[in-house]
């Protein structure tokens, strides 16, 4: 038996979908295949919602399955994924800090989900391990790289 039913589910979901969502467009820099992953992560999320042992581990249980199905889309557009037309595949999202977003999409995918997963999810440490299935110490080594990185690009 799930920890949640179906109508908590969905209103879960209507919460988390433009984390998803930033976290699958982190990982693919595509509007559609961002899209794409979070309908995947949705399907999947539900057909597998009895495997939800907490309630409160929705958040980093489907930040997980979107993160996994974000990156099997990734690696099956790798061979086709084309530089040209980035600027149209800008997020749906833009907030005051817009700039640090774009500094965030041009870092390497390892630091890139790790960062987002942190400073934009609010995850933990041993959250952000869970999701990405790697030890916490890796998480902050990633996250350690990852700002040094953007510090670099900032200056």
């Amino acid at each position: 038996m799930s920890a949640i039913d179906r109508e908590t589910f969905s209103n879960l979901i209507r919460e988390y979908t433009p984390n998803l969502y930033r976290l699958a467009y982190g990982i693919l820099h595509n509007r559609e295949d961002a899209q794409d992953a979070v309908s995947e992560s949705v399907l999947k999320a539900y057909e597998k919602l009895n495997t939800l042992r907490k309630a409160e581990s929705f958040g980093p249980w489907m930040m997980q399955i979107c993160a996994n199905e974000a990156k099997r889309i990734y690696a099956r557009n790798k061979k086709h994924v084309s530089v040209e037309g980035r600027e149209e595949h800008m997020p749906q999202f833009r907030d005051e800090y817009h700039e640090l977003w774009d500094i965030v999409m041009e870092l390497d995918m390892v630091y890139r989900e790790a960062i987002i997963l942190y400073f934009y999810e609010q995850l933990s440490i041993k959250e952000i391990a869970k999701v990405l299935r790697i030890p916490e110490g890796t998480v902050k080594s990633r996250l350690s790289r990852g700002k040094k990185q953007l510090r670099e690009r900032l200056d």
